[in-house]
């Protein structure tokens, strides 16, 4: 009897293989009359934002006129939104906080106090001689 090899799908992993930018869709918000736009309607009228555009194939950009703040909206592949108010900011910063914020895996940042990082807990369970039954602890 031959022996038949068992059908999978592969397994994606990002960077073997192809590459996958984590950000898919930047939405730019302004205001036409507002003060606090400033900033983003030089991009727009500058065509720094066309730059960035051509650059970054891979990102669907999108601008909305509406009333209020001017606000940025990264839309990631995780079906994660991060949302960054640019009120009163020059070009110049919102470029930055633009190519910050694509480059980003949309993951909450956060501070790793430890060597390893681990999403599965030990096999073993956490050891301390408190866990242990009172017959059993070293007597000093």
């Amino acid at each position: 009897m031959p022996v038949k090899a068992v059908a999978r799908t592969s397994i994606a992993r990002n960077g073997l293989g192809a590459y996958v930018l984590p950000c898919n869709k930047l939405t730019l918000q302004y205001c036409n009359w507002g003060g606090s736009s400033r900033g983003i309607r030089q991009i727009l009228t500058n065509g720094q934002l066309n730059k960035i555009a051509l650059s970054k194939p891979q990102v669907m950009f999108e601008v909305l006129k509406r009333q209020g703040h001017p606000k940025l909206v990264f839309r990631y592949n995780d079906d994660k939104v991060t949302e960054v108010d640019v009120r009163n900011m020059k070009n110049h910063e919102i470029v930055e906080k633009i190519n910050e914020y694509i480059q980003r895996s949309g993951n909450d940042l956060f501070k790793c106090n430890h060597k390893v990082v681990s999403d599965n807990d030990s096999v073993r369970g956490i050891w301390s001689p408190l866990h242990a039954s009172k017959g059993h602890r070293f007597n000093i």
